[in-house]
């Protein structure tokens, strides 16, 4: 073999790893993606509301089914602890399903499928199940990924829409 062709071998192999490792980094990438959304919604079910505010950017926007935009996360710690917190109690079963993820640098664009269950809190009796679409961009921050924009958008839920209350 000629050193020429050794060269180019090298280049060659060169270019194969640097593929991989972009490969790899696209996959580590998806996986965090998947981890933030699904600590988000825990948080959501369990009522943690701090570990729900960790989970958005600095500079983050909630746009969801009727209610006013919140845009960052001073106003979204309040809209959380002092709004969100009317409709949910953690009293819901949620299931989220079907993520459709889109990588762009350190910015990246989901669509995830949420199946929320309603309970009558004195019995744990399920009273109905909604159904909606999240449509997220994600941002890493700092090296973390981090959700820049969430909006909720109810496909199927209650008669005349909307999240249940005096249910607790």
């Amino acid at each position: 073999m000629t050193v020429e062709e050794l060269e180019a071998r090298v280049r060659a192999l060169e270019d194969a790893v640097g593929a991989l490792s972009a490969r790899v980094q696209a996959t580590e990438d998806v996986n965090e993606i998947k981890q933030l959304q699904r600590r988000y919604v825990d948080a959501l079910i369990q009522t943690h509301w701090d570990d729900a505010v960790a989970c958005f950017a600095e500079d983050a926007i909630i746009d969801v089914y009727r209610h006013d935009p919140v845009k960052g996360k001073v106003a979204i710690e309040r809209w959380f602890k002092e709004e969100l917190s009317q409709t949910h109690a953690g009293y819901e079963g949620d299931v989220l399903v079907h993520p459709v993820l889109s990588l762009e640098g350190d910015r990246a664009k989901g669509s995830w499928l949420l199946y929320m269950m309603y309970a009558y809190p004195r019995t744990g009796q399920a009273l109905f199940w909604v159904q909606g679409y999240y449509d997220m961009d994600y941002v890493r921050e700092n090296g973390i990924w981090k959700i820049a924009v969430m909006r909720w958008s109810e496909r199927m839920g209650l008669p005349g829409g909307g999240p249940p209350t005096g249910l607790w």
